[in-house]
């Protein structure tokens, strides 16, 4: 199986001791990319770092909604020199938990970041915590395209809209636990879906670690809800992913 992996935060301090241990597992069970996902200026040259380090990861510079960013048109600036190793902005979006911030400002920098995603040509991964219905009103209002829904937590009729509008949906292995991404894999075609792990976070077993090998888990769960082959999943969502980041 060629196993893909479009969401990943491998930069965090839980994969300090032993990233090498977790990217050889990774490969050993046929994976073939994860995109490493920045979250902020710190991250995002993590990231770029983990590219330069490691030949099966991309970068994925992002600005997490929540942050307070000194410099934003700085930090744009920095990831357009960088676009030729970037395969993706984000994470960026909106998050509407309790406590997380001021709104309009999210919004502002949601917007002015997707400005950003049309201006150099990439694929965007979208976070959008208790925020959901927004963030699609936005997306739609900029007639954004190449759209990667991560960790999507919405409604069905929110699920509807954004297979309509052709974007995708990365599913983690927490799926195992989860009916709401069983009943989404279910709602969206093949054609439309994507892996994640969201390495360390959504480990398919609560309370332990995440990391980039468990998309196997995923995909053998996409597998029993299409009544497919595994090999048959892992084939289309290689594909999807090729297709979605104009990767070979």
């Amino acid at each position: 199986m060629k196993l893909i992996d479009v969401h990943a935060h491998l930069e965090s301090s839980r994969f300090e001791e032993d990233l090498d241990l977790v990217i050889d597992r990774f490969r050993k069970a046929g994976g073939e990319v994860i995109v490493n996902s920045g979250t902020d200026p710190e991250r995002n040259r993590k990231t770029l770092e983990l590219a330069k380090r490691f030949d099966c990861v991309r970068c994925s510079f992002g600005m997490y909604p929540i942050g307070d960013y000194e410099d934003v048109d700085g930090e744009l600036d920095w990831i357009e020199e960088h676009k030729d190793v970037c395969v993706a902005i984000g994470e960026i979006g909106m998050d509407f938990n309790e406590g997380r911030g001021d709104f309009e400002k999210q919004k502002k920098l949601f917007v002015k970041m997707l400005g950003f995603v049309k201006k150099i040509g990439k694929p965007v991964v979208i976070h959008s915590r208790k925020a959901e219905e927004e963030v699609i009103e936005i997306l739609e209002e900029l007639e954004m395209g190449r759209v990667v829904m991560h960790c999507f937590c919405g409604k069905k009729k929110l699920i509807k809209r954004g297979i309509e509008n052709g974007w995708s949906f990365s599913i983690p292995p927490n799926i195992t636990r989860l009916e709401h991404f069983k009943m989404l894999v279910e709602m969206v075609p093949l054609k439309q879906l994507l892996t994640e792990t969201d390495s360390p976070y959504l480990s398919p077993v609560a309370g332990e670690r995440n990391e980039p090998a468990n998309v196997s888990v995923t995909i053998k769960e996409i597998g029993k809800i299409k009544g497919l082959s595994e090999e048959k999943v892992s084939e289309q969502i290689f594909n999807n992913f090729s297709n979605l980041f104009n990767l070979s």
